[in-house]
């Protein structure tokens, strides 16, 4: 439309800025006739060179100069014109919008769209929504969605493509909601104006859509005022709000976005309303702050508890700001936590057996005040917690808090990441031990009267099992190793006194068990030779006239029996000089040499005809090969003559010694019999990696006692104190309960059988 000239009054403008101040709080306000490069800098390219960050910039308003028509005294300015009376825009549905009583500077975009729009006008309002009891008059400004998202507070997230009329009114209000065809349907409704501030009325005519801001500032540079719910005034059909903001959008223009979203729960949604204030969700869940609904407004609406408004299939609502749990667990306590910044989101769904029913789902960061914990427990919190779950229509809940713990424990406090989690039945804790390389499982229960943690053994938990086990035989193993080389090197630590006496009583026994082996290694070769004469013989049909296989073996044998013979001699002369002791350990040491018998020798075999004898025509000569391998000494008679051998040097020259023949290294098992023992404890990791389920505690939390317990084959077993969260210490523990798997009985049975030799 084409502007009309009208006169001008400077004065206007002046009272027109003046008003704008002064209607304001704070000292530093920004007049509402803003700055076109912040506001609108897409739609003022020669004023605003490079600030616009559209490749394709387009008029969000969608408010055109033929949409508006100025009645009263109009001037034309350059980009639009001053109307002092009323201004109509006309809208697609056909109900105009009146601003009267207006003192307007309108101004528009080369493409004609409305740019900017200030002064002071009666606000219009939204007929299917409310209408105001008396005329309000206010300061107007027109803005984008975005420079209000980015310069101002208003408590809700405006859509960036579009404009808004925002009105600053600094008296109260007094409105009827919910007015539509049906004179009935209303609800009075007062709204007070902060003090020493205004109200903020944002409005999208072309959505259409309002909200009442009582925190933020249309102005600038006031501040965010409180938000919490001022209450009924005790009369039912009244409401009377002092500091919470609501707004609707018949488009669902409010978007909800979550500031703490739950993938797949907390989601942003297009929303129809929106109020300030606390809001009780099933009473178990209270939140503060902007609540958005995806319905529409009405008189229904309940300002105090907006959840006991009605809500049917595919309700969706949200907040976010500060939420605060009541937790009734019947296994547990009654108790509750306050989550300093968080989301809720609402969801109606229809069910089978209790119609629609609602149920919000949280998510946030707990407030880092823990004076709510429940200290009684053995488990405390170890940094910021995050809250998420939700609760239900119905009364039930399933809240978690997850972070980093500390399970109290009697062998030291172990750190844990997790969560604890809350439902109407229990309150539990699920998380993971990290332990070197190792990352254990660990639950709880807890209960009013206990705790009871259980540590899940780790995937690796197979690895290395053999080795722990006989880490103990290793140890009696170099123990041994190292008490044979005492021994032999520390006289003053071992007391060992060797006589002639003793080597009386100790080597006579040795030499019958040598005497009694070489007869064997005889016997064994007649058989040997024996028989290897006859199968000649078989194999050729021939008789057997003389062969020299009994004086062969004597001849092998001689140097054994002469060595026995010889020690035999030693250890009977009663005469002990140097030269006798030098008799004797030349003696020990000759028969520790012939521990074997290992000889391949030839017999000569003189073999006859079977029909004519053994005359000189028929008698034939042959040879064959013969074997003989005995032990003669065992490995340990041996290490006994050395032994021996190396300690005659300390036998005194006096009358009457006697040797005391307590041979240290006789009280202690020998390397052999433990690495035997080693190998049969071996046999036991099956039973182990198959039996061991895990460990765990029991808390009394009257009597704060500690009872400790390993699963073994699906069974508790009670056991002393140790870490759970240790493999050696589950291992060894877990051995006493288990047949076979414990190597501190075995070893004692071998020292015990040792000393008893």
């Amino acid at each position: 439309m084409k502007a009309m000239r009208k006169p001008f009054h400077g004065i206007a403008i002046l009272l027109m800025l003046v008003l704008a101040i002064s209607c304001s709080k704070g000292d530093n306000i920004e007049p509402i006739a803003e700055d076109p490069c912040k506001t609108n800098p897409c739609g003022n390219p020669e004023q605003c060179l490079d600030q616009c960050d559209d490749e394709n910039p387009t008029d969000p308003s969608g408010i055109t100069e033929d949409d508006l028509e100025p009645e009263g005294d109009i001037t034309e300015t350059e980009n639009g014109y001053l109307v002092e009376g009323s201004l109509t825009m006309n809208t697609d549905s056909g109900e105009p919008i009146v601003f009267a009583e207006a003192d307007l500077d309108v101004q528009f975009n080369d493409d004609g769209t409305l740019k900017s729009m200030s002064g002071t006008t009666e606000i219009p309002a939204p007929t299917n929504y409310f209408e105001f009891e008396t005329p309000v008059q206010a300061d107007i400004g027109f803005f984008t969605g975005k420079f209000l998202n980015e310069n101002r507070d208003f408590e809700i997230q405006l859509v960036d493509e579009r404009s808004y009329f925002v009105f600053a009114i600094s008296a109260g209000l007094e409105l009827k909601l919910g007015v539509n065809d049906d004179p009935d349907a209303h609800k009075p409704l007062s709204i007070e104006a902060p003090v020493g501030g205004h109200i903020t009325y944002i409005a999208d005519y072309t959505d259409p859509m309002f909200f009442f801001s009582l925190g933020g500032d249309a102005l600038g540079g006031g501040d965010g005022g409180d938000n919490n719910n001022g209450g009924s005034d005790g009369d039912s059909s009244h409401n009377k709000l002092s500091s919470v903001s609501f707004g609707a959008s018949f488009g669902s223009n409010f978007m909800y976005v979550p500031t703490n979203p739950v993938e797949g729960n907390v989601v942003t949604f297009q929303a129809n309303q929106v109020t300030g204030g606390t809001v009780s969700f099933f009473k178990i869940l209270e939140a503060s702050g902007m609540y958005y609904q995806n319905r529409g407004f009405s008189a229904d609406l309940n300002f105090d508890e907006p959840m006991e408004s009605d809500f049917g299939v595919n309700y969706r609502s949200g907040i976010n700001g500060q939420l605060d749990l009541s937790l009734d667990i019947t296994s547990f306590i009654s108790f509750g936590f306050p989550i300093g910044s968080g989301s809720a989101a609402v969801v109606a769904e229809a069910s089978t057996n209790d119609g629609v029913v609602a149920k919000a789902f949280i998510n946030g960061l707990v407030d880092p005040d823990l004076s709510w914990w429940p200290n009684f427990i053995p488990l405390m919190p170890d940094g910021d917690l995050n809250a998420y779950g939700f609760v239900e229509q119905t009364g039930n809940f399933d809240i978690g808090m997850s972070g980093s713990f500390e399970i109290q424990m009697p062998t030291g406090d172990q750190s844990m990441e997790g969560a604890v989690r809350a439902t109407p039945e229990a309150f539990t804790m699920e998380g993971q031990v990290v332990s070197g390389d190792d990352v254990w499982g660990a639950s709880a229960v807890f209960t009013t009267s206990e705790t009871k943690c259980i540590a899940t053994t780790p995937d690796n938990f197979t690895d290395g099992i053999s080795e722990t086990v006989t880490e103990q035989i290793d140890a009696a193993i170099a123990t041994t190793e190292q008490a044979i080389q005492d021994l032999q090197d520390a006289e003053d630590q071992y007391e060992l006194e060797l006589s002639l006496r003793g080597l009386r009583a100790a080597l006579p026994g040795i030499i019958d068990q040598a005497q009694d082996a070489i007869d064997d290694a005889v016997a064994a070769g007649l058989a040997s030779g024996r028989s290897t004469i006859n199968s000649y013989l078989s194999d050729y049909d021939r008789i057997l006239c003389s062969d020299n296989l009994s004086g062969q073996i004597d001849a092998i044998v001689r140097g054994h029996r002469n060595a026995l013979t010889r020690l035999r001699n030693a250890v009977s002369e009663t005469n002990d000089n140097a030269t006798t002791r030098a008799e004797l350990e030349g003696a020990l040491r000759d028969l520790a040499s012939l521990d074997r018998i290992n000889r391949t020798f030839s017999v000569t075999i003189i073999h006859g005809h079977k029909t004519f004898g053994c005359g000189d025509l028929w008698t034939m000569t042959a040879t064959r090969s013969v074997t003989i391998n005995e032990t003669i000494l065992t490995s340990g008679q041996k290490a006994q003559l050395l032994e021996a051998a190396d300690n005659v040097k300390y036998i005194e020259e006096a009358d009457g010694i006697r040797i005391e023949a307590q041979d240290i290294v006789d009280q202690l098992p020998t390397v052999e019999e433990l690495e035997s023992l080693k190998d049969n404890v071996e046999a036991c990791v099956q039973e182990l990696t198959n039996g061991i389920g895990g460990a765990g505690f029991v808390y009394n939390h009257d009597t704060e006692e500690f009872t400790h317990f390993v699963i073994i084959n699906g069974e508790e077993k009670e056991v002393g104190t140790f870490n759970i969260f240790s493999k050696n210490e589950l291992i060894e523990t877990s051995r006493a309960e288990l047949d076979g798997c414990d190597p501190n009985d075995a070893l004692n049975k071998l020292f015990e059988d040792a000393k008893s030799r």
